[in-house]
């Protein structure tokens, strides 16, 4: 409490000055502007996030257009499909990603991989990996894990289990397969691996919600935090190992064509004449990782939180399952058989729309005008996308709050941009297809051998709780698994 009282202190004194300091940009008077102070006092005490996402709706009025400040920085939100249409599908030239001080945290760790590089860096490697992610679309690999996680909680049957931590451990293990054809072991012990506990602490350093809120604590140089440094550095060199191996293994068998991502980068770079140099993959990587393994399992999370509430989605979801899979637990399925799972899809789609894993999806700084309404952006106007307004607004769906799979099934015509939580266009997330396939792949193979509940003393027995932060979590999420007599 007195580490709250002495951060809202510094806030007020910032605010302060940033009025005395900043004005809405010229051109852009009647933009609606919301205040950054009760957002980031909402961040500070650690609201949950659709609280949060209603008071900037209140704030803004619930426009698709509004400017916002945190500290001396002023920024553009949109919150419309029609206007999130109108930038996401803005060349990369013209709308590039907000670059990263090379001092800064985030740079640190996520270096120049692909959802930050611009320009021709990103163009080289945005070629090397769409194709390599195809041939990486793999569901038996999906399955074999799932089957590590099914035996996982055998141990754990009929008691609270932490979902969202299993799930963590699962997508880390088909990350660990899917990027370099590691096995880390997440789901043989209870124990986590090592190198785990080095990259999550690295991640709980990042997503702060104190570095969201006082966004200059980012730009700091971060050389003094000998413990973050030591940790990037042991990470770091966890992932060079990997790709040296590789790239030995490439020259040994040069005709043993690999499926992983790292092996497939490394035999198409070779083939296309692109450069593939060590840090530039280190960080393609990092950014896999990150994006194919925490934005997953929070989706896995809150797709099998809700199934739990709504026993009768469970059932009908079940139902479909064991109608094109058969009534055998452990089967894996195949490609064709995913395609049929209608239900178990707007399951997905449901879960990824209510509680967007990125609710802010894009920072883009303009290199060239840009005419949104009836304003014309200057260059270096910074922008926001955001996926969590987008995926509320009462105006392309209805009753937003009420998770409702059947919005999915209904043929109902929406806005192409209506639903974004993997972004769209040109800079789009590369996983999509990969991320739903394994979703749909586990939440089946689940519904095959499970049922599971809510434990009765859950805090998210009336709403799931989600700690406000750049990738969003649930918070304390147990459900209770029994095996199903067939």
């Amino acid at each position: 409490m007195v580490g709250l009282i002495f951060f809202a202190i510094i806030l007020v004194f910032i605010y302060k000055y940033a009025f005395k300091k900043n004005k809405k940009p010229e051109g852009f008077e009647d933009v609606p502007f919301i205040s950054g102070l009760p957002v980031a006092w909402a961040y500070l005490r650690q609201r949950n996030y659709d609280e949060i996402g209603d008071l900037i709706r209140n704030l803004s009025g619930g426009h698709g257009f509004y400017l916002s400040r945190f500290g001396s920085f002023i920024q553009l939100n949109i919150a419309s499909p029609d206007y999130a249409k109108i930038l996401l599908t803005q060349s990369e030239d013209a709308a590039p990603k907000s670059e990263q001080n090379p001092t800064s945290i985030l740079y640190k760790f996520f270096g120049n991989g692909l959802p930050f590089s611009n320009g021709d860096k990103w163009r080289a490697h945005r070629k090397l990996a769409t194709p390599a992610f195809n041939n990486a679309l793999s569901p038996e690999m999906v399955g074999e894990t799932t089957l590590d996680l099914i035996s996982f909680i055998q141990q754990n049957l009929n008691r609270p289990i932490d979902v969202f931590e299993i799930m963590q451990r699962t997508t880390i293990e088909v990350l660990g397969k899917l990027a370099f054809g590691y096995k880390f072991g997440c789901l043989e012990s209870e124990e986590t691996p090592h190198i785990i506990k080095v990259y999550k602490y690295v991640i709980s350093t990042i997503v702060s919600p104190y570095r969201r809120v006082f966004r200059w604590i980012s730009k700091l140089p971060i050389e003094s935090n000998k413990k973050f440094m030591n940790a990037i550095e042991e990470f770091d060199g966890f992932i060079f190992d990997i790709i040296e191996t590789k790239r030995n293994e490439i020259k040994k068998n040069p005709y043993n064509k690999g499926h992983d991502l790292l092996t497939s980068m490394l035999e198409l770079g070779e083939q296309e004449g692109i450069n593939t140099d060590v840090k530039q993959l280190r960080d393609e990587m990092v950014n896999f990782f990150v994006a194919g393994h925490d934005t997953t399992s929070m989706s896995l999370s809150v797709s099998l939180y809700y199934l739990a509430k709504y026993p009768e989605m469970q059932e009908k979801a079940r139902a479909e399952v064991i109608n094109i899979l058969g009534n055998f637990p452990n089967t894996l399925p195949n490609s064709d058989q995913l395609k049929e799972l209608k239900y178990v899809s707007a399951i997905i789609k449901e879960s990824l729309r209510i509680h967007p894993p990125v609710p802010v999806i894009t920072f883009r700084k303009l290199k060239k005008p840009v005419k949104i309404d009836k304003y014309t952006l200057p260059i270096n106007t910074t922008l926001l996308v955001n996926a969590w307004q987008i995926h509320h607004d009462p105006k392309y769906w209805e009753n937003p709050k009420q998770y409702n799979p059947e919005r999915f099934l209904n043929n109902e015509k929406r806005h192409p941009f209506a639903w974004i939580p993997f972004s769209a266009g040109p800079r789009n997330c590369i996983g999509q297809n990969f991320s739903l396939m394994e979703q749909k792949v586990i939440i089946s193979m689940l519904l095959l051998k499970y049922n599971w509940t809510l434990p009765k003393n859950s805090i998210n027995k009336d709403k799931l709780l989600l700690a406000p932060q750049f990738l969003l979590r649930p918070v304390d999420l147990k459900l209770i698994f029994t095996e199903r007599i067939n």
